[in-house]
């Protein structure tokens, strides 16, 4: 192998189809290794009979593993300002989608999110960014870039190198489109990294828990101090495990990377970005194997790999995988986006969008207040306005006249509506400015009642038909 092909590979990654790591965990503290595996919903701990005839427990599932080889690569904001944060500074500059609310606050980021660009707070928010794209919607963006078509299979290499530029997380984690407008749901890319965490030979560790009400040790049902509203003392069982062996199994399919026509630099770019996600979880304290739940830390004792040659399909017992270090940050730097003068660009590397909630609190103007409406100069066309809106038609008004409405939308806080209030006061009884006052006033009751409805998966009555008789 000659110096060049070195230097444009230098972590050897050109020959390997599909990568096999394993570390071997032991339970952090002290006592008999006791820990606690996750559980699901009407199943409890993950049993299973292995094909080898032994007893394993799964500790950590496959989309768990996912969520903290993500969460190990992100820095938490700090301020009330900013609580979403960012890419840590090995990581920072590689592209991401960052979700505003309607006050251009950060609201969450596409790394955090659990369907990543598909999620309802990405999706459908128009974009904030300067360029031709502003103002339309993720999708439609989307749309366009991976040239869907309808009737026409999906371009899934231009989907693949436009993901590089938008959020090339997608593409080692995966990602589905399942909206009916994006080439009805067929937009989708499994995980090239995926992982997960396995106990050898589990043995229970049964144990039980008492939690104490000193105050009013019996409950009374009657009286609504039950268990349910927290009163009373409660005794029950817990169960842990122990296993001679845990560990930690990943895999990275770097030929899938290669079948998208992808480059062979951005291939081993985002495969050393899988193995920086590896070693991070691996060694971090929180996200990591080191924090997986208060009775569940590990410790990484041992680490091997080996990998299947993409030519031969032969499995080959050893792969000396990169530690930590500038060696491996560096090899994934393609992935970043930089100015022309080498320092990090975060105006290219963030796709801003902004989530407005579909709610609104319409009520329709006076004669006698048109003209006279006071919006506060602080709230946008995006939060509030005062336009003239077409009902619905009905059969008791199948051609209505458009009506002047007083609209409140989005997200409004309760220093936005005492904001809204203040630069409306009230005046004297029949004034104008009572008048006005009133009506603000119904508008944020209007607006509050469908934002309750939404927050219980209700609907709220519209308007525009409140009036109309039942059929």
């Amino acid at each position: 192998m000659s110096n060049t092909t070195q230097n444009a590979d230098p972590l050897g990654i050109d020959n390997i189809g599909r990568l096999f790591i394993e570390a071997i965990l032991k339970v952090e503290g002290f006592g008999g290794g006791r820990f606690q595996p996750t559980n699901f919903p009407d199943l409890g701990a993950a049993l299973y009979r292995g094909a080898d005839g032994k007893q394993w427990l799964l500790v950590e599932s496959p989309q768990s593993m996912a969520n903290r080889m993500e969460k190990v690569c992100w820095l938490d904001g700090a301020d009330d300002a900013d609580r979403v944060g960012r890419y840590n500074d090995e990581c920072r500059g590689i592209p991401y989608i960052l979700a505003v609310d309607s006050d251009n606050r950060p609201l969450t980021a596409s790394p955090l999110e659990a369907h990543r660009l598909a999620s309802p707070y990405i999706a459908e928010s128009p974009v904030q960014n300067e360029g031709a794209d502003k103002g339309k919607s993720l999708l439609e963006v989307l749309k366009t870039k991976f040239t869907l078509r309808e009737n026409r299979l999906v371009p899934l290499k231009k989907v693949a190198s436009s993901l590089v530029e938008i959020d090339p997380g997608c593409l080692l984690h995966g990602i589905w489109f399942n909206d009916s407008n994006l080439a009805g749901g067929k937009v989708r890319l499994t995980r090239v990294l995926s992982g997960f965490i396995e106990a050898f030979e589990p043995a229970p560790a049964n144990y039980g828990f008492q939690k104490r009400d000193d105050v009013l040790w019996a409950t009374d049902k009657e009286a609504g101090q039950s268990a349910s509203e927290g009163y009373g003392s409660v005794i029950g069982p817990k169960q842990h495990f122990t296993s001679p062996k845990v560990k930690a199994c990943f895999q990275v399919d770097i030929d899938r990377l290669r079948n998208y026509g992808l480059s062979p630099e951005i291939v081993r770019a985002l495969t050393a970005w899988a193995i920086y996600k590896i070693r991070r979880v691996l060694v971090d304290g929180q996200a990591g194997v080191g924090g997986l739940r208060t009775e569940c830390k590990f410790t990484s004792e041992s680490v091997d790999s080996y990998y299947i040659d993409s030519k031969t399909g032969k499995k080959v017992d050893k792969y000396s995988l990169p530690d930590l270090g500038s060696t491996l940050t560096d090899a994934f730097g393609s992935l970043r986006k930089f100015k022309e003068d080498k320092t990090l660009n975060e105006d290219l590397a963030v796709l801003r969008v902004r989530w407005v909630p579909t709610i609104e609190g319409k009520v329709e103007v006076p004669d006698d207040l048109k003209g006279s409406i006071i919006v506060a100069p602080a709230f946008t066309v995006e939060k509030a306005e005062v336009t003239n809106v077409t009902p619905k038609p009905t059969k008791k008004n199948p051609n209505p006249k458009s009506k002047l409405y007083l609209i409140l939308k989005g997200e409004w806080t309760a220093e936005d509506k005492n904001n809204l209030r203040k630069q409306n006061p009230s005046g004297v009884s029949g004034s104008n400015e009572a008048k006005r006052a009133k009506l603000v006033e119904d508008a944020i009751s209007a607006y509050e009642a469908r934002w309750l409805a939404k927050a219980q998966g209700g609907k709220a009555a519209d308007d525009e038909e409140a009036d109309e008789p039942s059929e």
